[in-house]
């Protein structure tokens, strides 16, 4: 979680049908699977033509009808994160690097009540603090290259891991009755991108920058690096 001192939601914005004309191509992984790293196929059970706006819209449609669908229908959220074809082409305008942090947090959408969908783009071998979900759900897809979910549980005053996952595509599901987690990017050179679904939105989560100390935390406040494609400038 980026540690800043101020938190912004804007109002719900329909997105542009305009992107930026000039995508990133994933590389290949060195010494790894070739495969590694490029974005996922068109899943078969999702028309080629659906978009990120036909995603957002169907996300706002099915929380909006019930607004507690993320508890009572996870598998339904998380298998249309599977379905969903990753476009990098339309990705690229959400996609931003920033090489004096470990990650930057860039919201796609969101209704300010029950839910926020943001790519995460994960500089080399960064990782985010472990961290707490002040929320009913988490979802993360791997867009490219590989992530890391590293899952840890209090015992004995001591956060002890009991999980530790590269996943190269796929989606994976996390709320705190799972435990805590951090998540990153285990290779030493190339870059990262997930996709993440949280519902509702949040602004605050608990942090822990030692592991050997459980009961030491700290408030994290959950800002972005861009909205909607643009730069967040914060005062």
């Amino acid at each position: 979680m980026e540690n800043n001192t101020n938190s912004r939601y804007k109002p719900k914005r329909i997105m542009e049908a305009t992107v930026m004309a000039t995508p990133t191509t994933p590389q290949t992984l060195l010494a790894m699977d070739p495969s590694v790293g490029k974005p996922e196929a068109t899943a078969p059970k999702v028309a080629a033509k659906m978009d990120l706006a036909q995603l957002v819209e169907t996300l706002e449609r099915e929380l909006g009808q019930d607004p507690e669908l993320a508890i009572k229908h996870k598998p339904k959220l998380q298998q249309l994160l599977e379905d969903f074809p990753v476009d990098m082409e339309e990705m690229q305008r959400f996609a931003h690097f920033d090489s004096s942090r470990n990650y930057t947090r860039n919201l796609i959408s969101t209704d300010n009540d029950t839910y926020a969908l943001m790519l995460l783009c994960w500089n080399p071998g960064k990782y985010s603090p472990v961290h707490d979900h002040p929320t009913d759900g988490c979802w993360v897809k791997v867009v490219q290259g590989v992530v890391n979910e590293v899952r840890y549980e209090k015992v004995d005053g001591k956060l002890v891991e009991t999980s530790n996952v590269a996943l190269t595509s796929g989606v994976t599901y996390m709320d705190d009755s799972f435990g805590l987690h951090k998540v990153g990017n285990p290779h030493a050179e190339m870059k990262a991108i997930s996709m993440h679904l949280y519902s509702p939105p949040y602004e605050k989560c608990r942090v822990w920058f030692n592991t050997e100390d459980a009961n030491k935390s700290s408030v994290s406040i959950a800002n972005y690096y861009t909205e909607y494609g643009e730069k967040v400038e914060y005062s």
